[in-house]
Formats: structure tokens, sequence, C-alpha cells
């Protein structure tokens, strides 16, 4: 066909669309191969995330069996059905993460590794940071029988009575980099504290003094909380008192790339608290990636340069910030690693019947990771 899919149906949605009508129409019959993931990306012209996405999902209903080194077999018609019997849970471990799967890829990529060999399918959803998308999303779960789920919540302080409802249910659930105030719950999150203290500390090796710590608000999670900590810490440790002004928090979060190429207005109400300040700092520690990144493309476009008038560092290490106009400075979480744990703890947890007596924490190891957009401080010329 070689044809691409049209928008309104979400990619990966077509592409099933597209094969079950095969399967219907008798073009693909049981036990037939289907092309490999490299030809269906041709094929169907979008990224090889979306295919495989496609590929899990009929997997999970029992249109397809993935084999190891052979490929993807058309199974009998009949197969579905047998997942769905009443009140039999489905092998399936549901991953709900508050952003899509182009920067949660690495984390369902750990995910399915550790899930591969013990007979767990896994489904994907965004929240899109949404309470309430999440808190139907978990409901829907829970109801339709699944065997798990690995949970990055949309914050620390919402939805605790969902999350309550599953402990108490003994519902086998993780959750991953944020936890629920109040909640005890098993965890694996990145080492925020260090995270933030490497990058700051990198920073004042550079010969920085003047270092803001920019975020949407602390009290957001308590991962970003922790990042702070660590950077008052790295402050505290080079005799560098921390100042209150260099705390920039926004209530509006930025949670996309999409603004990268054009600007976004909140990347600027940022950039103008710093400009506004006695001094202005001569470097920013930006609690995520994606903050970093839509403040460095504010600041070239005023005229200020990144990193000579301005040095900027993210947390993540995400592709795009390696790739970007100004290769970001920025500290890798092991994400795939992250996701490998909270799937062994599920798993854990689906073998004894419900949670464990004792809430378990895992927190990894996190690494700095020196680019462009950091760099020795210089007199501005504005």
């Amino acid at each position: 066909m070689g044809k691409s899919i049209g928008q309104k149906t979400k990619l990966y949605e077509a592409i099933i669309q597209d094969i079950m009508e095969r399967i219907r129409s008798g073009e693909l019959k049981p036990g037939d191969k289907i092309p490999k993931e490299a030809e269906l990306v041709d094929k169907y012209k979008v990224s090889r995330i979306t295919v495989s996405r496609a590929l899990r999902d009929l997997e999970y209903k029992g249109f397809v069996k993935r084999i190891k080194k052979k490929g993807t077999f058309i199974t009998e018609p009949d197969a579905p059905e047998e997942t769905k019997a009443d009140g039999m849970t489905i092998p399936v471990i549901a991953l709900l993460l508050p952003f899509n799967e182009e920067f949660g890829y690495e984390i369902l990529r750990g995910v399915e590794e550790a899930c591969a060999g013990s007979g767990y399918y896994v489904t994907y959803h965004n929240t899109n940071y949404d309470a309430r998308t999440e808190r139907e999303l978990i409901g829907k779960i829970m109801s339709d029988n699944l065997s798990g789920a690995i949970v990055y919540p949309v914050g620390s302080g919402k939805n605790i009575d969902v999350f309550s409802s599953m402990l108490i249910n003994r519902f086998p659930f993780v959750l991953i980099d944020r936890t629920i105030e109040g909640l005890d719950a098993p965890n694996v999150v990145s080492d925020n504290f260090q995270a933030g203290y490497s990058v700051t500390s990198h920073l004042i090796g550079l010969g920085h003094r003047k270092i803001a710590f920019l975020c949407t608000s602390l009290h957001e999670a308590v991962s970003v909380a922790e990042r702070y900590r660590g950077y008052c810490k790295a402050l505290i440790d080079a005799s560098i008192v921390p100042q209150r002004e260099w705390l920039i928090e926004d209530p509006s979060p930025i949670v996309g790339s999409e603004h990268l190429d054009s600007g976004h207005p909140c990347a600027a109400s940022r950039l103008e608290k710093l400009l506004r300040l006695p001094e202005m700092p001569t470097a920013v520690v930006a609690v995520n990636d994606l903050t970093a990144m839509h403040l460095i493309e504010t600041a070239l476009r005023r005229g200020i340069r990144v990193p000579e008038e301005l040095s900027v560092a993210g947390i993540d290490n995400l592709k795009t910030g390696e790739h970007f106009i100004v290769p970001l400075t920025s500290v890798k979480q092991d994400f795939a690693g992250i996701g490998a744990k909270a799937a062994s703890l599920v798993m854990k947890q689906i073998a004894s019947g419900g949670l464990p007596a004792e809430p378990q924490t895992i927190t990894m190891n996190t690494e700095l990771v020196v680019r462009r957009s950091s760099a020795p401080p210089r007199k501005r010329e504005y």
C-alpha cells in the first residue's frame, strides 16, 4: 500500500485497523507472517515506536503472536476471546506516563524487557499531566482486571483517593519518579538530590557564583524539591549563600516540545523574571530539559548568547537536548533501569497476591553529561 496514515485517527490505531481489516478480509490468515517492523515503518510512513506500539496492542488482543528471532505471526481467530473470561486477571501490566512515547520510550523499553520473559504484555497510556485522565485510566485498568500498573503520577498531591483504593484493594502497582503525599507505596526514583547537586557543582566549577534555579513550583513534586535541595547544598558547600530571588517559579507547566521552533510564552515570562533581577545570574539550573531548552530558545531570540552570556543546564538528558541548537548540559537518568526495576517490583507483588507488607523504595543513580550550553561566565554585552 505504501501510503501514509491520516492524522484524524491516532497513528498506531490506524495501523491496527488496517491489519485487522486485512485479517477480516482473509488477506492475512492464521500462521501468516507479517512484515518486519522496518518494513512497516516504510509502508505506513510512521516512526518505529508507533509500529511497535501497534504490534504490542495486536498481540495483547490476541490477533498476532511475536516470536523472538522469528517474527510476528497471525494467530487463530478465536484467540482474543480466551483472554476475556469473566473474573480472569489478564496478564497485562499498564504503564501510565504523563507524556507521550517520544519522552517515555526508554522507560517503556525497560518495562517491556523486564516483562518479556515473564508472560506479561505491556500497554502504554498518556495522562498528559491531567489528574482526571489519570483517575479514569486507573479506574479502567482495575475494572478490566489487568494484572498491575506502573504509574508516573501527574502530581504528588493529586488523586490520593484513587491510589489509596489501589492499596486497599491490594492491586499491584508501583510509582515512578514521584511519590504521592501521605501514601506509602512501592516506588522507583532517580537520585534527584544528587542530580541537583552535581549539575550545580559543575556550574560552580566553571566559575559561576550567581546561579538561578528554574521550575514550575517547588510543591509540584518531591523530585522537584529534592533537586532544589541538591542545588542549595552545592551552593552552600562552595560557600555561596543561596538567594531567594534566584528561585524562579512559574505556575504554567511546559509539557511538550511543540513550541521549540516558535518560542513559548512561559519561557519568555521566566526569562523576564531573570532579566528583572538587580544582578542577573550568569547560569541557570532548570528543573528539566524541556524547561532548559525553552529558556535557551527564548534567550537566543532576545539576543542573549548561550553559553557566552548565560549558561543553562537541565535534568533528564533527553535526546532532543543532545541535538538541540545549543547542545544541552544535563543530568542523565537511567530511564530504562527505572522501568525495569518498577516492572520487577510489580511482578513480585503479583506473585505474592498483592502489595508487600513494607513499601520499598529503589533509588537509581544519575550521571552528569556536559555539553556546549555551559561554559565559564563572560562579560555581557547588552
